[in-house]
Order: structure tokens, then sequence, then C-alpha cells
């Protein structure tokens, strides 16, 4: 038996105060001779044992209402419902426990997560206090991503299902102080039809009983229309259900929620504009927020193997960004350079102060630094006339660098290059096309469908006829008519160019922008009548003649992409290569239609990494490194074999799953990750990956009880705080006798002066008759 407020069972010594009155009383009797006694002691004797009995009975009954009393003030609890003790039934605890992201946030100087560990330990600890046959099970919320998909059971229930014995109990108990929260976000409503399901497996003879250990955060458990069956179905299988709330008020949380690492190939030396975004998932508006920037880099600007765990040493740290105001609700994007000094694989750390929920305070973006970018421009007269301006805008000077090398090249070149020549371009740039052969279309093609991007300029150097090939092997978007002039412009009139909202034609931006007005389009070559009826939905417009007519088109060929200016490059046909606005429009072009290496994205936490690479370059082994406490990867983990994709002459290693001696999950951490590659010639080549919270588990806004209870009006639950489950928990795990004490000190009082005037002597009244 238990008591709610259990120093109030010291006043159970007050049972005795009777007792000791009674002894008191005895004491203070005096021996009388009286003439007279002897007739009243010849009465008494005859009514001795009588008298005795309703004295005794009387004692007895005010030592048991005082006892009454005190067990009623201190809340008797018994272990035991009244059913049990009549039953030898079975009773099965299946303790689910939450351990999603969001339960890292921290409750002073413990975690969500470790309040749950706690109450969940406190739990077990009841129980084997009781004397009836149970059964406990502890599930994790991250099971359903350990089991099998054709299993229903977890995998990590089936080790933490015990019975109650000492033994058992002490290896749950070490199992749970191991527990570590998983950094991924969990469906909810996947985990409570997987509980159901687990709930529905025990036996039949068995009752169960459930406990929802969680932070009952308002976007998982708002969603009462996907969650209000699966609970119905734990409801009619379970006889109780227990909702414990590991969490306290809101606490305001910043989250850096993406970072972006330039707008193509990022190169050393030159600066590269790094966009930063923050949400404010707080109820007030944050003001002065720092982010700190770190950068890494190979250390000793090398890549060996025989550095990996450690190849990565702090560079130096950029000016921090400052976020003046970020509004509650609000998501804010802010920007900066960074310049890399050397080519190589790089990482940028992001870090915002500390709050309640540090993961999300971090994030990293790993970038792969060129030494420049190589381009090729080719041009259809042997003079290379127009290949000039590209030439000058890539390569200004010597004292000027954009990070661009230009390989100048006639169409010549393009006979007798084969698709491995290719490669190595980023981007090619073909003016006035000639009529090419099929060999040199193929070749393109190829270059174009594995990822490469290829400008067209249209001009009077071109070929009507190759033209027409080139729309036949959609390295053209369309078939185009004969060269066509632009009406004159009339005096005010809009401008001859309209661009559409694209990062080429950035430069162009503004009602009244003076680049735009003294742009000037001569001839052109128009798409046939029916473009826009027959246009592939692919094919887009990026910019248009005052007349209507497309002027800019853009298609995907395979991965490739390529951009086609119906126009010339040169001042033929308009004055665009003399517009102050040629350099950073063929600058942003270069960037915009590249095969460029862009900073990958984040990905998020617990995705497979997977290492693409050509069979014939690379040895079939690859090793990964892991994040270790610094987020950086510092820890070796699994050595995987590339397997060869199906109709392709590339491999593939992939790095996913679970550790069979852990069991945690191998990409189950935040941070950035490495793959380590072995090239046939035995040189080395590191490639990083960045893996980050979903950022949907950084909204700490919780649901009260009042509002669960809104929320689900028809599920009957018992509901408590983490750190009140001790006392309430004791109430909800048997019978609470209050109700019934009550009742039984009121009785216990009426019987006591009931006996009490019965034991007591009472005079005759005046004027009535002896009996």
């Amino acid at each position: 038996m238990l008591f709610v407020y259990p120093a109030l069972a010291w006043a159970f010594a007050l049972v005795s105060l009777p007792v000791l009155i009674h002894l008191i009383n005895m004491m203070r009797h005096r021996r009388v001779k009286w003439a007279a006694m002897d007739f009243l002691m010849q009465s008494h004797r005859r009514m001795k044992h009588w008298v005795m009995l309703r004295q005794l009975l009387l004692l007895l009954t005010r030592m048991a209402a005082i006892a009454l009393i005190v067990a009623m003030l201190a809340g008797l609890i018994t272990t035991q419902s009244l059913s049990s003790v009549l039953s030898d039934q079975v009773t099965h605890h299946l303790i689910l426990v939450d351990d999603t992201f969001s339960m890292q946030e921290r409750l002073g100087g413990d975690t969500a997560f470790q309040s749950a560990v706690q109450t969940t330990n406190r739990i077990i600890e009841n129980l084997a206090n009781q004397d009836r046959p149970q059964r406990i099970s502890v599930m994790l919320y991250s099971d359903i991503l350990r089991g099998d998909a054709g299993t229903k059971a977890p995998n990590l229930e089936a080790r933490m299902r015990v019975d109650m014995d000492s033994t058992s109990i002490a290896k749950l108990q070490e199992l749970l102080a191991n527990l570590t929260p998983t950094e991924q976000s969990i469906a909810l409503p996947e985990v409570l039809q997987r509980t159901s399901e687990v709930v529905d497996q025990f036996e039949q003879s068995e009752a169960a009983t459930v406990y929802v250990v969680s932070d009952f955060r308002e976007k998982d458990w708002g969603s009462e229309a996907t969650l209000l069956d699966p609970i119905s179905r734990i409801e009619e299988r379970a006889t109780e259900l227990n909702w414990i709330n590991c969490a306290r008020l809101p606490q305001d949380n910043l989250a850096i929620t993406d970072v972006t690492i330039g707008n193509g190939t990022v190169v050393a030396g030159i600066p590269t504009i790094v966009k930063v975004s923050i949400r404010n998932f707080g109820q007030q508006s944050a003001v002065d927020v720092p982010v700190n920037i770190e950068m890494f880099g190979p250390k000793d600007g090398k890549t060996d193997i025989s550095q990996a765990g450690n190849s990565l040493e702090r560079l130096y740290d950029q000016l921090p960004i400052t976020f003046d105001d970020i509004p509650p609700g609000d998501q804010v994007t802010r920007q900066t350079q960074v310049i890399f000094p050397t080519d190589g694989s790089h990482v940028l750390a992001f870090r915002l102060p500390e709050d309640p929920l540090p993961l999300d305070n971090q994030r990293f973006a790993s970038t792969d630094v060129q030494a420049n970018i190589p381009v090729l421009i080719v041009d259809g007269d042997p003079k290379l006339t127009s290949a000039f301006y590209l030439q000058s805008v890539f390569n200004p000077g010597p004292n000027v660098s954009t990070g661009v090398s230009p390989t100048t090249a006639s169409t010549s070149f393009l006979t007798t290059a084969e698709a491995k020549d290719l490669e190595k371009f980023e981007t090619i740039f073909i003016i006035d096309p000639p009529q090419f052969d099929e060999r040199v279309i193929k070749t393109l093609k190829q270059y174009a469908e594995a990822g490469g991007g290829i400008v067209w300029y249209c001009g009077p150097g071109s070929s009507e006829i190759g033209l027409a090939e080139l729309a036949a092997a959609n390295l053209l978007p369309t078939s185009l008519e004969a060269a066509d002039e632009l009406p004159q412009n009339i005096p005010d009139g809009p401008s001859d160019f309209a661009p559409g909202d694209n990062p080429i034609f950035r430069v162009f931006a503004g009602e009244k922008n003076p680049f735009l007005r003294r742009l000037v389009v001569n001839n052109y070559f128009p798409v046939v009548p029916d473009f826009e009826l027959s246009k592939p939905e692919a094919v887009q417009v990026l910019g248009s003649l005052r007349n209507g007519a497309p002027l800019v088109l853009e298609h995907p060929v395979g991965q490739g992409k390529v951009v086609t200016f119906l126009t010339s490059l040169g001042p033929q046909w308009n004055s665009w290569a003399t517009n102050p606005s040629f350099i950073v429009m063929v600058l942003e072009l270069r960037n915009y239609a590249g095969k460029g290496k862009f900073a990958a994205a984040a990905k998020p936490v617990g995705s497979p990494i997977s290492v693409t690479a050509p069979s014939s370059d690379y040895r079939e082994s690859v090793q990964f490194y892991t994040p270790g406490s610094t987020r950086l990867p510092t820890d070796r983990s699994e050595s995987v074999t590339m397997q060869a994709i199906p109709g392709t002459l590339n491999s593939e290693a992939t790095l996913a799953g679970i550790d069979s001696v852990t069991g945690r999950f191998i990409t189950g951490s935040a941070g950035v990750y490495e793959a380590w590659m072995t090239k046939v010639d035995g040189s080395n080549e590191v490639r990083r990956y960045s893996l980050a919270p979903e950022i949907a588990e950084s909204d700490l806004l919780g649901l009260t009880e009042t509002d669960l209870r809104q929320l689900y009006p028809s599920v009957v639950f018992n509901y408590f705080a983490a750190d009140a489950w001790q006392y309430d928990n004791a109430a909800n795990q048997g019978t609470n006798w209050q109700s019934i004490l009550l009742m039984l000190v009121i009785g216990a009082l009426l019987l006591e002066q009931v006996l009490a005037f019965y034991a007591s002597y009472h005079p005759v009244a005046p004027g009535a008759t002896a009996a």
C-alpha cells in the first residue's frame, strides 16, 4: 500500500491516544469504603463481561476513527485494484517513449528525453513493488524505422519486453540508461498505428495498459483527424491509457533552416555569395542575432587517405552575419561573401547562440572549390571575330580574375573532338553554328545529356539548314524560320527586349532600367508559327522581343541545359555586346547554363548517402566516415563495395541502415560525412556530404491537458506531467480509497457516539420511573 502524502503517515501514532487516556483514567480511581458497596459489587459481577465488552468496543471504535482519519488525509492507495484482488490476470504495460529530435529540448539541467527516461524508470519501479502478475514492454518512436516493412513487431520492442523479476528489470533499466534520442523526425500517425499493432499482439488473457511518454507538440498532436483512428484502436484493446508530458511551458527557439553557397561552380580566390536563413519559432521577436561562420579546408591542402578522420582543418573565421530583427514565426534570409583560399573540398559551419534546442543552432554545408572554370568558345567565323566579346568578359586582364578559363576555337575543333574532349568544359558557347556533320551533332548531344551546358548564338553566319538539323536532333528547342528584321521602334516606345524573371537577366531589373532602354535588336530568327501550340512543356521562354516573338529559349537535354539566343552575339544584329549589361549577363549566363558543381543541399538526417562514379576509374571499395562530437567526419564507419548500376558505366556505394552492434542509425547524426575513394592509379578522392535535422522538429509549441481533451473528447485518458508522475501515478496504479475512507470515518464517528451512549451512566431524569 502507498500514501500520496507519506509524511502524514506518522500520524498513525495517534491511534494509541485513546488507550493512553483510558489508562490514565484508571490510575485516577480510588478505593472508598461504603456500606452499599456490597450490593453494587454483586450487581457489577453480574454485568462485568457486558460492561467490559462495551468499553472495549468503544475504545477500538475511537482508535479506528483516528486511523481512518489519518489514512484519509495521507491519501491511502492500495497497489491492487479491486478487480485484481479477485483475479490473477496478467497486466501488460506498454510504455511508448518519444525519442524524436524535439525531445532534446533542454529543461534546466536535463533534457525532455532524460525526463522521459527518468519517468519510465519510476513507472517500472512502481510496478515492481506490486504483487500482481505483470509484464512490461518499452517501445521507442524510432522503432518503426528499425523494423522491416513487413514486420509488425518492432525489433527493439522484442528485446525490451520483460516479465517482472529483478534480473529482467535491471536489464531493462540498463537498456534505458544507454538510450539517446534520435536526431530524426518521425511521423506520429505511423508510430501510433504501429503501437496499436503491438498491443493487438498481446495475449488475449492479458489486460493492456499503455503509457505515452512524449512532449506533445502541437505540430504532432494537433492533427486529430490523422491520429484519432490509431488512438481509438489502442483504446479498444487497452484498459487504461496514460499520457505523460515531459515538456514544460513553450520556450523561444531559433533554427538555421537553409544555407546556400554560390549559384554555380565555386572558384578559389573569387568571392562567393553565401545565404543563410533563420526561422523564429518563438513568441517574440529576436533582435541582433549573430550567425558565426567557420571555414574548414583540406589539411595541408592535400587529399590523402592517411588523413581520413582528421582531414579537415579550421582555416579562418568569417565575419558573422547579424540578423537585426526576426519576427515571431517568420523566416529571414541574409547573405555575405566568402573567399575560399584554395581549391578542393571545403566545409562551412554556421552557428547560432545557444538556446533550448542546440542541434538546430548549427548547420554545415560542403562544397567543391575549383581552381578555375573551363569553358569552350566555338566561333563559326574562322577569324574568331565574335568570340572576342566572350573572351574579353571571361579574361578581362592580368589583374582581374573571373574564375573562368576560356578556350577559343573554330568549328573545325568540333569535327575532330570526342566526347571525352568536351567533358572537361562546364559550358560550351557556339557562335553562328554552320552545318555540322552527324558525328559532331552526336558528340554535342552526348555532352549535353551527361550534364553539359550549351549556349547557341544564332547570328548572320548561321546555316539555316544546320539550324534545322540541330532542331531535329533536339539540340535546338524548335524549328526556326528565315531571319527577319524587327520593325523600328517608335519614340518612347517599349524596349526592344523584354527579359523574363530568371537569374540571367537580373541586371535588367527595375521599371526604368537604363541598360534595357539602350539595348537595340535589329534582326533575329523567328520561331515557327505554331510554336506556342506545339512547344514541349520543358521549353521555356527566357526573354522576348517587343513584338512578342521569343528571343532567348531554354530546354533540357538529358541532364544538361541548352540556352538559345535567336540573334547574334556580336553587334551585327543587336547592340548587346556594347551594352554595359553584357558583362554581368554573360557571367550569369555561364552560371545558369553550365554543368557547374553546385554545393549540394543538406539532406535530412537519416537519409542514405550514395556515391556514384565511373566503374573504370575507381576501385570498388569506398570507406565512409561519420560525424563525431564536433559534427565533423572523425568516426570510421562502413567500408562499402560499389555495385554496378544496370544500363550505365557507373557504380554506386550507399551508406545507410542500422549498426548491428549499437542499434543506432548509421546516418542518424547531423553533420558532415566523408566518402574516401581510391582511383585506379592509386590516388585518393574524398567527397563530403551534409545532413541536417528536420526543421519541423524545431517548433516547440506544445499542447496542454485542456488542449488535448478538446482535441480528443471521445478518448478516455489520464494526463500527467512527468515531474508529478511519482505521486499521481500511485493514485492510478490501484484503488484510491479516499472517498471510501471518508464514508468509513463518518460511520465510525456515528458508531462511537452510539457506543459511548450505551457505555456511560445516565441518571434518571426527574419525574421519570426507574427501570
